[in-house]
């Protein structure tokens, strides 16, 4: 795992906070590296909306006002219910193994720490059919500001039988071809993340 990778994994798991400042003497001590790869670490994660670079050779970890979260969830609802409806008028018999696999593997890493990258395996294997590889990764860039706005985070664990069923039904509509539904189940567990976190 590179140092970028590195320092992401350990924003996203909730080591730094958000709001937390990052400094690149001090990052460089705790990852044992010089403070030019923190910098360009750093970089690479302002290019990921992530961090915020800031003067005097720092950087702050994103923080999101209520306001802004609530944006970034009514997006998440437009984008992923319109990628869920074209991804389910192209899927194939292929796609829906895939789609099996990726619920197992999600079901199982449910409630444990790093749950987060399965539910993305999860949802990204639900859209890849649509083929739009821009939008899906907006998409993912707007889960990944879901998952900096607290390392409360965690909470959301605590609903993981809703969220298993919610997929479980999700599939079952997706593999009916029935998108309406598909679409409103989606929809409705977007939203209950999005109260859970506030």
């Amino acid at each position: 795992m590179n140092l970028t990778d590195r320092i992401r994994a350990d924003i996203l798991s909730g080591k730094f906070e958000a709001g937390a400042v990052l400094s690149q003497v001090e990052l460089a001590a705790r990852y044992g590296v010089s403070r030019i790869p923190v910098r360009d670490a750093l970089q690479m994660l302002a290019g990921e909306k992530i961090v915020e670079v800031l003067p005097g050779k720092s950087a702050r970890v994103v923080s999101l006002s209520r306001h802004s979260l609530d944006e970034i969830f009514d997006l998440r609802v437009m984008l992923e219910c319109d990628l869920l409806a074209r991804a389910i008028k192209q899927a194939t018999a292929a796609d829906l193994v895939e789609i099996d696999y990726a619920l197992k593997k999600s079901s199982l890493e449910a409630g444990r720490p790093g749950w987060q990258a399965g539910d993305w395996l999860f949802h990204q294997t639900l859209y890849a059919p649509a083929g739009r590889h821009r939008q899906l990764a907006l998409i993912e860039e707007l889960r990944t500001s879901c998952i900096l706005h607290a390392t409360g985070y965690q909470q959301l664990a605590t609903e993981t039988a809703r969220w298993l069923d919610d997929h479980e039904r999700l599939v079952a509509a997706y593999r009916a071809g029935d998108s309406d539904t598909a679409c409103a189940i989606l929809r409705d567990h977007i939203l209950a993340a999005q109260t859970q976190l506030r």
